[in-house]
Protein backbone atom coordinates (compact mmCIF):
# COMPACT_ATOMS: atom_id res chain seq x y z
CA UNK A 1 0.00 0.00 0.00
CA UNK A 2 1.08 3.31 -0.93
CA UNK A 3 1.43 6.40 1.78
CA UNK A 4 1.09 8.92 -0.84
CA UNK A 5 -1.69 11.26 0.15
CA UNK A 6 -4.87 11.28 -2.26
CA UNK A 7 -6.56 13.80 -0.53
CA UNK A 8 -5.65 16.41 2.29
CA UNK A 9 -7.62 18.83 3.86
CA UNK A 10 -5.89 21.77 5.39
CA UNK A 11 -8.14 23.56 8.29
CA UNK A 12 -11.09 23.44 6.34
CA UNK A 13 -14.50 25.91 7.44
CA UNK A 14 -17.59 25.71 5.86
CA UNK A 15 -19.92 27.83 7.11
CA UNK A 16 -23.72 28.42 5.70
CA UNK A 17 -26.24 30.85 6.45
CA UNK A 18 -29.52 30.81 7.79
CA UNK A 19 -30.61 34.16 7.63
CA UNK A 20 -28.54 35.97 9.32
CA UNK A 21 -27.66 32.93 11.74
CA UNK A 22 -24.38 30.93 11.13
CA UNK A 23 -24.28 27.45 10.99
CA UNK A 24 -21.07 25.89 10.70
CA UNK A 25 -21.15 22.36 9.28
CA UNK A 26 -17.16 22.01 9.50
CA UNK A 27 -14.49 23.79 11.44
CA UNK A 28 -10.93 23.86 10.82
CA UNK A 29 -10.79 20.31 9.61
CA UNK A 30 -7.44 18.87 8.56
CA UNK A 31 -7.48 15.26 7.17
CA UNK A 32 -5.48 13.33 4.65
CA UNK A 33 -6.48 10.30 2.92
CA UNK A 34 -3.52 7.81 1.75
CA UNK A 35 -3.93 6.46 -1.39
CA UNK A 36 -5.15 2.81 -1.72
CA UNK A 37 -7.08 2.91 2.33
CA UNK A 38 -10.36 2.43 2.87
CA UNK A 39 -11.64 5.11 5.06
CA UNK A 40 -14.82 5.57 6.63
CA UNK A 41 -16.41 8.79 7.76
CA UNK A 42 -19.04 8.47 10.29
CA UNK A 43 -20.97 10.49 13.10
CA UNK A 44 -24.29 11.68 14.02
CA UNK A 45 -26.88 12.95 11.86
CA UNK A 46 -25.74 17.27 11.49
CA UNK A 47 -21.77 16.44 11.87
CA UNK A 48 -20.52 17.44 9.02
CA UNK A 49 -20.08 14.32 7.04
CA UNK A 50 -21.72 15.35 3.72
CA UNK A 51 -20.43 18.40 3.78
CA UNK A 52 -17.39 17.33 3.89
CA UNK A 53 -17.78 14.80 1.55
CA UNK A 54 -19.16 17.80 -1.13
CA UNK A 55 -15.90 19.31 -0.38
CA UNK A 56 -14.00 16.39 -1.48
CA UNK A 57 -15.65 15.85 -4.35
CA UNK A 58 -15.48 19.59 -5.57
CA UNK A 59 -19.60 19.98 -5.38
CA UNK A 60 -19.06 22.66 -2.71
CA UNK A 61 -16.42 25.20 -1.56
CA UNK A 62 -14.50 25.45 1.43
CA UNK A 63 -15.86 28.97 3.26
CA UNK A 64 -11.74 28.89 4.11
CA UNK A 65 -9.14 26.24 4.25
CA UNK A 66 -7.34 24.22 1.75
CA UNK A 67 -8.56 20.97 -0.29
CA UNK A 68 -6.03 19.37 -2.29
CA UNK A 69 -6.02 16.13 -4.95
CA UNK A 70 -3.18 14.84 -5.23
CA UNK A 71 -1.31 17.88 -4.54
CA UNK A 72 -3.37 20.03 -6.69
CA UNK A 73 -4.93 22.98 -4.43
CA UNK A 74 -8.84 23.06 -5.31
CA UNK A 75 -10.07 25.71 -3.16
CA UNK A 76 -9.31 28.09 -5.89
CA UNK A 77 -11.03 26.20 -8.53
CA UNK A 78 -13.88 28.05 -10.59
CA UNK A 79 -17.36 25.98 -11.50
CA UNK A 80 -16.49 25.20 -14.60
CA UNK A 81 -12.41 24.33 -13.38
CA UNK A 82 -14.39 21.59 -10.80
CA UNK A 83 -16.73 20.42 -13.53
CA UNK A 84 -13.63 19.52 -15.63
CA UNK A 85 -11.83 18.25 -12.49
CA UNK A 86 -14.75 15.94 -11.37
CA UNK A 87 -14.97 14.62 -15.11
CA UNK A 88 -11.50 13.66 -15.09
CA UNK A 89 -10.33 12.63 -12.01
CA UNK A 90 -13.25 12.82 -9.51
CA UNK A 91 -16.30 9.74 -8.58
CA UNK A 92 -19.24 9.85 -7.20
CA UNK A 93 -21.83 7.70 -6.19
CA UNK A 94 -24.79 9.74 -4.01
CA UNK A 95 -27.01 8.19 -1.12
CA UNK A 96 -29.88 8.56 -3.87
CA UNK A 97 -27.77 7.15 -6.80
CA UNK A 98 -29.02 6.66 -10.03
CA UNK A 99 -27.63 3.66 -11.45
CA UNK A 100 -28.29 1.25 -14.18
CA UNK A 101 -30.10 -1.59 -12.66
CA UNK A 102 -29.78 -4.52 -15.36
CA UNK A 103 -25.75 -3.00 -15.55
CA UNK A 104 -23.28 -4.51 -12.95
CA UNK A 105 -21.40 -2.24 -10.54
CA UNK A 106 -18.48 -2.23 -12.92
CA UNK A 107 -20.83 -1.44 -15.68
CA UNK A 108 -22.05 1.38 -14.37
CA UNK A 109 -18.69 2.95 -12.96
CA UNK A 110 -17.48 1.93 -16.63
CA UNK A 111 -20.28 3.52 -18.09
CA UNK A 112 -19.20 7.27 -18.21
CA UNK A 113 -15.60 6.66 -18.89
CA UNK A 114 -17.34 5.19 -22.15
CA UNK A 115 -18.92 8.36 -22.58
CA UNK A 116 -15.60 10.42 -21.98
CA UNK A 117 -14.04 7.96 -24.49
CA UNK A 118 -11.21 6.78 -21.52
Amino acid sequence: MSSEVVIELEKVTRTYYVGSEPVHALREVDLSLPRGQMTIIKGPSGSGKTTILNIMGGLDQPTSGKICFEGQDLSGFSDRQLTHWRRREGGLIFQAFALVQSLTAFENVELPMRIMRY
